[in-house]
């Protein structure tokens, strides 16, 4: 392996190291979050979180790979002058963007509010608006130590400015509720901290830059802005960042039509909030149950693009093949042990059961959006960027149109229903077109009786333990806490002892998993090392 694949490599991995960190952050805060605002203020931070998650989207998956991109690109033989005219052009597209944005979100909030059925998510919204002012600035700075494969800035970036972010979250909200502030000062409060965590994390990057020499900061001051690299930029940051919005736009289709739809069909305001805040209960757990699938996505991106720059169809077909295998089992599993384990869980973290039948079906996504988003990194990493934009599209369509045709029925479990649905949509859309350009299905025995076999030898088991141990301990957080570790930890193990005696993989297959075999790799360096 050349000096240019490991450095790759390297940064590949700490990316991926990073997003994960941020992503269990981004888990672990709404709880504490819920159990001080209740399930109204949750309801609060939900409605107006798709409008920060968008901004988050377009400072890490979408504007900062398109510049990095169009750097890398051009690198052999590039000029000064010429690469001064990227980074000006990007620089004059994302403020503008971002301000036009802001501008939009914090003059219109009233009527956004109005929108979603509640007015006063007005002043949530006008806070969540300041992101925008930071996010174009963290957008380039990321963008362009990427595209000179520097990735050490982008990700300790995203380490502070995550935990900066959630410490803000948590210490506002504690400080307004203990005050004696309403839910929507509280919500305005957390919201702000979020842009506090993005100018943490936009200095880490300063800081950085700052020790990069004269030659980068010569860029950015003495070149013209080129109105046609600034609309390139934007067009593909767009269309990279929308392919990793799936959960985000089936919030924000809930943000804007489930309060008003409950509200259509007889439901007070104060009686559709708290509703709505229970719904959202699942959202963390979607995202914990799809982390694994994000970070083998974010790794699988350079193996499958090094092999097509080799024009090695047969590692394509064994990574898209192996790579889809280890998400599904991975996602099942997720999906089928949440059912089971989901009312200790729901009581240990949100302190009551409420929703629980909800959350259990929208945990079937975590599979169908696991297959989506590992199916996404491999078609990104073979060039095939715009496939899944339209299969995100498509899911939105289907969301908003299973909540009008649901929701009047089944309240919020047809939202359930329609999230289920959509994630179906995008999932199967991006696998039918992977199988067509890769062929992977052939490649790879997929085992899927064995597979549902040890998924349902899971379930039993951690239901068998869960049952056993509910009769002998009696009901308390700290007990439904013992009942969840226990029965994830039981399951987890018939799974995997299930998953070996089916031989449903091999060990040399494992490896070839881009995430394991990084860290195969790391192991046999250290072992080097050791002897």
């Amino acid at each position: 392996m050349d000096e240019q694949s490991k450095r790759i490599w390297h940064g590949a991995f700490l990316l991926t190291i990073a997003m994960f960190i941020v992503k269990i952050l981004s888990v672990v805060y709404r709880i504490p979050y819920q159990n001080i605002t209740g399930n109204t203020g949750f309801y609060v931070f939900q409605q107006v979180y798709p409008f920060y998650g968008i901004a988050s989207a377009f400072a890490l998956a979408g504007f900062p790979v398109a510049l990095s991109r169009l750097l890398s690109e051009r690198s052999e033989g590039l000029l000064e002058k010429e690469r001064g005219t990227i980074i000006r052009s990007a620089f004059t597209a994302f403020i503008a963007a971002g301000l036009l944005l802001f501008l939009l979100l914090f003059f219109a909030s009233a009527k956004i509010a109005s929108w979603m059925g509640d007015p006063g998510l007005q002043l949530p919204i006008q806070a969540t608006s300041l992101i925008y002012l930071t996010v174009p600035f963290v957008a380039v700075f990321r963008g362009i130590f990427q595209g000179f494969e520097q990735m050490k800035p982008t990700a300790f970036s995203q380490v502070a400015e995550q935990f900066i972010r959630v410490a803000c979250i948590i210490g506002f909200s504690y400080y307004f509720i203990s005050h004696g502030y309403n839910v929507y000062i509280a919500g305005a409060g957390a919201s702000a901290g979020s842009a506090v965590g993005s100018l943490a994390g936009l200095l880490v990057l300063v800081l950085y830059f700052n020790r990069s020499g004269s030659r980068k900061k010569s860029w950015i001051v003495g070149s013209k802005p080129s109105r046609k690299i600034g609309f390139q930029l934007l067009s593909a940051g767009l269309l990279l960042s929308l392919s990793s919005m799936i959960l985000l736009l089936f919030q924000l289709a809930d943000a804007f039509t489930f309060v008003n739809l409950l509200q259509q069909n007889g439901v007070t305001l104060g009686e559709a909030r708290s509703l709505k805040g229970i719904f959202d209960r699942a959202q963390p757990l979607l995202q914990l149950g799809t982390v694994i699938a994000t970070s083998i996505s974010l790794a699988a991106v350079p193996a499958v693009a090094a092999a097509k720059v080799r024009l090695d169809s047969a590692r394509i077909q064994k990574i898209c093949g192996i790579s889809i295998k280890a998400v599904f089992i991975i996602g099942l599993a997720a999906s089928a042990g949440l059912a089971v384990i989901i009312e200790p869980v729901n009581r240990m973290l949100f302190e009551s059961a409420e929703g629980s039948l909800e959350i259990a079906v929208l945990g079937i996504s975590i599979l169908t959006v696991s297959l989506f988003l590992v199916s996404t990194g491999l078609l990104q990493g073979m060039g095939y960027s715009t496939y899944p934009v339209m299969s995100v599209s498509a899911a939105f369509i289907v969301k908003v149109a299973g909540n009008l045709a649901m929701m009047p029925l089944w309240g919020p479990m047809g939202a359930s229903f329609a999230t289920v649905l959509a994630s179906i949509a995008a999932a199967a859309i991006n696998l039918v077109i992977l199988e067509r350009t890769t062929g992977f299905a052939a490649a790879e025995k997929f085992y899927g009786i064995r597979i549902g076999g040890a998924a349902a030898v899971m379930s039993l088991t951690a239901w068998l333990i869960k049952s056993g141990l509910d009769r002998v301990m009696t009901e308390s957080r700290s007990a439904d806490a013992v009942i969840s570790l226990a029965a994830s930890a039981g399951g987890g193990v018939a799974l995997f002892v299930a998953l070996t005696t089916a031989k449903v993989f091999k060990v040399e297959e494992l490896v070839r998993i881009p995430k394991l075999q990084k860290l195969q790799h790391m192991l046999k360096r250290w072992k080097e090392r050791r002897s």
